[in-house]
């Protein structure tokens, strides 16, 4: 019987330790996504600030559309798995 108390504390253990690595994984995972996200928004705020031309703060239709002209714009939408392609 003294085997099984061993046995079954060696046990408790390693559920214990499997349990607080998948708690630490699921805390990664969720931090490797809010920084995908962040990382995202931060490109995607580069893209209009550089598309604002006249620095207005505002994006015209106009400097829209000749922005999504340039060949590195197309190229860093795909990039972002963007299609602008119409």
């Amino acid at each position: 019987f003294m085997y099984f108390g061993v046995l079954n504390v060696v046990i408790g253990a390693f559920v214990s330790t499997t349990a607080d690595f998948a708690a630490k994984d699921r805390e990664h995972i969720v931090k490797f996504e809010l920084d995908r996200m962040r990382s995202y928004i931060r490109k995607i705020r580069t893209f209009f600030k550089e598309a604002d031309c006249d620095d207005s703060g505002t994006l015209s239709w106009e400097e829209f559309k000749a922005h999504l002209k340039n060949k590195k714009v197309k190229a860093y939408f795909q990039a972002l798995e963007l299609d602008v392609s119409q």
